[in-house]
């Protein structure tokens, strides 16, 4: 895949949930929108200044909606940081709609390095409390709250 500019914005939502991280993303398309997501759940857990992108993964996600989609597909990050230590600096994202949502994409980042790296909230998961995915004809939005 072609590493292009990307379109995204996220900020957080301290006042939403006390206890968890939450965050809106918005962007011009799909695949931007899953890679602000992935940006705004890793900087929850690490400063991305201090993130090398020596370990390139690919990883493939189906579901049958686009709302499910990118909960697995943050979930699956999730996953990989539980299991391999690995947190994404950035993700290359193509999603599309065909019999279902796809969405495939190339991640680059780094293993754990607590002496290394500026380490912030451990993610435990993805929660649906408040979570929201939409296309207003223009933007893609979605709101996201994080089990820390």
């Amino acid at each position: 895949m072609d590493r292009r500019p990307m379109s995204f914005s996220y900020k957080y939502l301290p006042d939403v949930a006390i206890a968890d991280a939450a965050f809106a993303v918005e962007a011009d398309s799909w695949d931007e929108l899953f890679a602000g997501a992935t940006e705004a759940m890793t900087v929850v857990m690490v400063s991305l200044a201090d993130l090398r992108e020596d370990i390139v993964r690919e990883l493939e996600v189906a579901s049958e909606s686009v709302d499910q989609l990118l909960y697995d597909w943050l979930s699956e990050i999730v996953y990989l940081k539980d299991t391999e230590g690995l947190l994404v600096k950035s993700a290359d994202i193509s999603v599309t709609a065909a019999n279902g949502w796809r969405a495939c994409g190339t991640l680059r980042g780094d293993r754990v390095d607590r002496d290394r790296q500026r380490l912030g909230q451990d993610v435990k998961a993805v929660t649906y409390h408040l979570y929201e995915v939409s296309h207003d004809g223009h933007r893609c939005h979605a709101k996201i709250v994080l089990d820390i």
